[in-house]
């Protein structure tokens, strides 16, 4: 019964709306959540991509540097460094691709949570002044009654009392 009385009351001012912009906040920063997670692990694997290809870099250049003291294994090694080379920097390229497009991702769920935040900032504003406005209304009302019952008892019942009191009085 309280369960119910208390939604009907949300639903009567109105929180029930501010209940789903909550939930929509949440939802939003988990998704954020998950976006940095997977824009921090798209830099990992950039990076790994990168160490892979400056040591295959730095080992190209250790050969070149003693060229003319090449020795058939170092041919053959030279040629697999070559083309692992050429796959270092394609493996890269797309971790930097897939580096970029996670960082957007990750802007944007950004975005799409200060949105969210202010949106439910805004919402409960309009909540509160219609609460303050309503509870200003009821006030006015209760000293209205108060009122009306004070100046009833005044001239209504205290004239009656007085009445019986003199009438007992002389009896």
């Amino acid at each position: 019964a309280l369960r119910r009385c208390s939604v009907a009351l949300n639903q009567l001012t109105g929180y029930d709306h501010i209940e789903q912009v909550k939930s929509k906040v949440n939802d939003q920063a988990k998704a954020f959540e998950a976006s940095r997670d997977q824009m921090q692990q798209a830099k990992r694997d950039y990076e790994l991509a990168i160490d892979q290809r400056s040591a295959t870099q730095r080992e190209i250049n250790e050969l070149l540097q003693r060229k003319h003291m090449w020795s058939g294994e170092d041919v053959t090694r030279f040629t697999e460094l070559y083309r692992l080379e050429h796959e270092h920097a394609r493996h890269e390229t797309k971790a930097k691709e897939s580096y970029q497009h996670a960082e957007k991702q990750m802007d944007r769920e950004y975005m799409g949570l200060a949105q969210s935040i202010m949106e439910r900032y805004h919402e409960e504003q309009l909540w509160s002044d219609k609460i303050r406005s309503v509870s200003t209304y009821g006030t006015w009302a209760l000293m209205i009654v108060n009122l009306v019952l004070f100046i009833m008892m005044q001239s209504i019942f205290e004239p009656y009392k007085r009445k019986r009191l003199t009438d007992r009085f002389e009896e």
